[in-house]
């Protein structure tokens, strides 16, 4: 019923409301005076005050309560759209505070977030990093926003290999990580492959005319749910190491033993001279 009130012009709801409340005055009036004093000289007259003055009551006050009810409505509506709107700013806010926003990708830390949530889900893992050969010289050839292109180039090639429940991000300047969940070892060198064949295959021009061929070196390496994050993080990175090593644009498995990745980082050896690398 109230729906339905709800649904009429303001002045509509006033004379329903006033008419029902007018209507009710009325017949208590009217069953008191008769229960009281019974059918006198008076009674008309006191019927005919008992219609009229529930009016004189009854508009202005409804008049007063549709009108702080449209009110109320009004600022319920409004309150739901700021809500609304406050809900789409703060989904972009975190959308922005999780996405590389060069390549739309997940941005480093995220992926180890989403990394560390994800692998914990299926037994047989593979986690490989992926690095730009060479891409220095793009960078200093053709000018940072050609060497943006190049890694949006390769974002694109990601999405076109990976499956939809794959994860990628962007952990470094050139570098992406890639998790496949419920993926062997094997199957993981044979994405691994796909993935450095077509990119590259894939045409990137820095300027018209002007073809650069764009490799990667890959590392990978499986991951289990019971490993401490830094384990198959140090792995994948040594066999990305290897790749380098063995000449770059190639997918490398990492194995027991496989050297690690030197840190940048030198330190003054003993007084025979002698550098050592801080690993």
């Amino acid at each position: 019923m109230n729906e339905v009130i709800s649904k009429l012009s303001p002045a509509r709801q006033i004379g329903m409301l006033s008419a029902t409340e007018v209507l009710s005055a009325f017949a208590v009036t009217a069953i008191a005076y008769l229960l009281i004093f019974g059918v006198d000289s008076n009674f008309w007259n006191v019927m005919t005050m008992a219609f009229l003055i529930p009016w004189v009551i009854c508009l202005p006050a409804n008049f007063y309560f549709i009108n702080q009810r449209k009110q109320l409505i009004d600022m319920a509506d409004e309150l739901k759209v700021t809500q609304e709107k406050l809900q789409q700013v703060n989904k972009d806010l975190q959308r922005k505070a999780n996405i590389d926003g060069l390549t739309g990708l997940a941005n480093r830390e995220y992926f180890i977030k989403l990394f560390d949530e994800r692998r914990m889900k299926s037994v047989n893992n593979v986690l490989m990093i992926i690095d730009a050969d060479h891409f220095k010289n793009i960078n200093d050839g053709y000018g940072h926003p050609v060497g943006d292109k190049a890694l949006i180039l390769m974002a694109s090639v990601f999405r076109r290999i990976l499956r939809k429940n794959d994860l990628v991000g962007r952990i470094g300047g050139e570098e992406f990580g890639v998790l496949l969940p419920d993926t062997c070892e094997t199957e993981g060198e044979i994405i691994g492959e796909m993935i450095r064949h077509e990119i590259e295959s894939t045409l990137f021009e820095p300027q018209e005319g002007i073809p650069h061929r764009i490799t990667v070196s890959i590392g990978l390496t499986g991951v289990s749910s019971y490993e401490e994050r830094a384990l198959p993080m140090r792995n994948a990175d040594s066999a990305l190491f290897e790749a380098k090593r063995r000449g770059r644009n190639q997918c490398v498995l990492y194995t027991h033993g496989m050297r690690a990745k030197p840190r940048p980082f030198y330190e003054a050896g003993n007084s025979s001279g002698r550098i050592q690398i801080s690993v």
